[in-house]
C-alpha cells in the first residue's frame, strides 16, 4: 500500500484498501446485478472513496464498458481505477492513498 500524503503526487495512481467480505448468496447477486445497471430511476453505479492524500471523500463511477470504476481525488486529482471482474468484492466504500 502506498500512502500519498502530499499534493506533489497529483495525477499519480493511488492504491486502494478494503476489508474482504464473504461472497453473497446467488439471490443477492442477481438483485445486485439488476440494481447495478444504471437504468432510469436507478443511479449510475459508483464506489465511495476516502482519499487519504487530501483527507476528502469522493465517488468514482463505472465506465461505459463496465470493466472498471475510474475517477480521481476531488482536490489534487490523483487518479484511481478499480477493475471489475470475477472473484471481486461486494464492498462499495474504500480508502485510497
Amino acid at each position: 500500500m502506498v500512502d500519498r500524503s502530499s499534493n506533489q503526487d497529483a495525477g499519480h495512481h493511488l492504491d486502494l484498501v478494503h476489508e474482504v467480505q464473504p461472497a453473497p448468496e446467488e439471490s443477492s447477486r442477481a438483485a445486485d446485478s439488476a440494481a447495478a445497471q444504471g437504468t432510469p430511476g436507478n443511479p449510475r453505479p459508483f464506489l465511495g472513496i476516502q482519499f487519504r492524500c487530501c483527507q476528502t471523500y469522493g465517488r468514482i463511477y463505472r465506465n461505459d464498458e463496465r470493466t472498471a470504476y475510474r475517477g480521481g481525488c476531488p482536490k489534487c486529482g490523483s487518479r484511481v481505477e478499480v477493475p471489475i471482474g470475477n472473484g471481486g468484492t461486494n464492498q462499495r466504500f474504500f480508502s485510497a492513498g
